[in-house]
């Protein structure tokens, strides 16, 4: 591999780190006591990349390992998710008890029930259903590509994008039938955001784009990734103007953002002094670890930590950096 790829690469290390820190800032949601419209920006629009990036960037990176070495590295790529997945589900056991037991009573036999149910969807802590939608879209994809070429991956994931989107544009259904089923959905698997509707399309075009090298024949990226950029504001606006969405997580003007955005960054070579490793390691812990921050805050500080969007983002930031650095210097089995 040529340095120039590998500086191609820097830049999305750094992409990763500012999309982990966003992933706090989406969860502290520091703006919204003091202006509401910054806090829909912030974790509604820019909050609502991170997961996308992250899928497209993975499918990208799992398809050129797989390409300069061998079809197994496909299966130890798997078998790393899933081992790293299964370890903080474990961590978070006591963390997603605790916060479900505040919502509602569940009985021990319940428990035992829900568990496998929450490693399959949702997972034991809510920010792990990411890891459970990685690890099913990949799969996803690699057996499809068995049999079928990368376009009728990426329509198939086109469609199963256009379904999911129903969460966000829920308030536009008007026929009953079609209305009672999707409600119907929603009470079984509560959400779109998952590893078929969500994650298909995005792992499909990150490997696509390694697979086709397609990535310097996109022209001008970063200016198109401003317009859909500029289209997907508008979009998030109008949604929330009219309240058709449950839930914000998936916008249509998301695909062309993290399509033309990713594109650039590999395109975009970076000398800076840093090293890029670290960054792209602690984004990936700090993703892990600073949910467990979240309820702590709440146990510790009560309603100060809950009404107070600085006091969230100060309490949960720093110790999340603190636990980061002592993870990947002390315990790298958990990065």
């Amino acid at each position: 591999m040529t340095s120039a790829k590998t500086q191609q690469y820097h830049a999305v290390d750094v992409m990763k780190f500012v999309c982990a820190f966003l992933v706090i800032v989406v969860h502290t949601y520091p703006f919204y006591e003091v202006w509401p419209d910054l806090g829909f920006v912030t974790s509604n629009i820019l909050g609502r990349i991170v997961i996308p990036f992250f899928f497209i960037s993975a499918g990208y990176f799992m398809q050129i390992g797989r390409c300069h070495k061998d079809e197994n590295y496909f299966r130890s790529y798997i078998k790393r998710l899933i081992k790293l997945y299964l370890i903080w589900s474990v961590i978070y056991i006591p963390f997603g008890m605790h916060k479900l037991g505040n919502m509602m009573e569940i009985s021990g036999a319940l428990w035992l029930a829900a568990l496998p149910i929450a490693l399959f969807n949702i997972g034991t802590y809510f920010h792990l259903w990411y890891m459970s939608a990685l690890i099913f879209a990949m799969v996803f994809c690699h057996l499809f590509l068995k049999k079928f070429s990368m376009k009728a991956l990426l329509i198939l994931g086109g469609l199963l994008f256009l379904i999911g989107l129903v969460e966000t544009y829920h308030g536009l259904i008007t026929n009953e039938i079609l209305l009672q089923s999707v409600n119907t959905y929603f009470l079984l698997m509560f959400t779109t955001r998952n590893g078929l509707f969500f994650g298909v399309l995005f792992v499909a075009m990150g490997m696509a784009l390694a697979d086709l090298n397609q990535t310097k024949t996109l022209r001008h990226p970063f200016i198109k990734a401003a317009v859909a950029f500029v289209l997907l504001v508008a979009e998030a606006f109008t949604v929330r103007h009219f309240h058709w969405a449950l839930d914000y997580n998936m916008y249509l003007m998301t695909v062309p953002f993290i399509l033309y955005w990713f594109a650039g960054l590999l395109q975009t070579q970076l000398n800076w002094k840093l090293n890029f490793k670290a960054l792209r390691e602690a984004s990936t812990v700090i993703y892990f670890c600073h949910a467990m921050f979240l309820e702590l805050g709440e146990i510790l500080l009560g309603s100060l930590y809950l009404n107070n969007g600085a006091v969230r983002f100060f309490f949960v930031f720093p110790l999340t950096m603190i636990l980061t650095v002592i993870i990947r210097k002390w315990l790298p089995f958990l990065k």
